[in-house]
């Protein structure tokens, strides 16, 4: 579990910001899947997450009206080493990026990582994850290759793919 649970987060965005705003910003490491061909990307980010794995990202949820932040942890949010989060965002990933499937040795691919994003909440909706981070940027860390003809091919699962950490990783939700 993350730094929230499904009641915390409930709770949170029921009672909003104590300066009165109901309309939050949330910053969470979310699953994205990068199409590639030949190793280089050929399209936008897919986000690949449910609604457990968003609250299991979380590690920041800040009020833009009044700059307040309302919860903050400097763990890492994949798996909780103190102080993960920042070796997480300011490092690059050190998964490699495939130039064709391991298995079948076909050029197309999609890598999926974590991505550091701001989604909006407002109204009783989540916006759309932004994020300005792309492959190859601190702070995108790859995590399995899936291959349409084999599936999942490759997957890293002898570290943390966020801060490096040895683990052991902890359970994601629906994993």
């Amino acid at each position: 579990m993350g730094i929230l649970t499904e009641s915390a987060l409930d709770d949170l965005v029921a009672a909003g910001c104590p300066c009165g705003s109901r309309r939050l910003v949330f910053r969470a490491y979310l699953d994205g899947s990068v199409p590639l061909q030949a190793g280089e990307p050929v399209g936008a980010v897919t986000w690949v997450y449910d609604g457990e794995k968003f609250i299991d990202g979380v590690y920041e949820v800040n009020c833009p009206t009044c700059t307040q932040s309302l919860v903050t942890a400097d763990m890492c949010p994949r798996c909780h080493a103190p102080g993960g989060l920042q070796r997480a965002l300011t490092t690059t990933n050190r998964w490699p990026v495939p130039s064709a499937c391991p298995a079948c040795d076909g050029d197309e691919v999609r890598y999926v990582g974590f991505i550091p994003t701001r989604v909006t909440y407002e109204e009783g909706r989540a916006g759309k994850p932004r994020s300005p981070t792309e492959l190859g940027d601190p702070g995108f860390h790859g995590q399995r290759v899936e291959c349409a003809d084999c599936g999942t091919v490759a997957e890293l699962r002898d570290r943390c793919p966020l801060c490096e950490n040895a683990g052991p990783l902890r359970e994601r939700p629906g994993d």
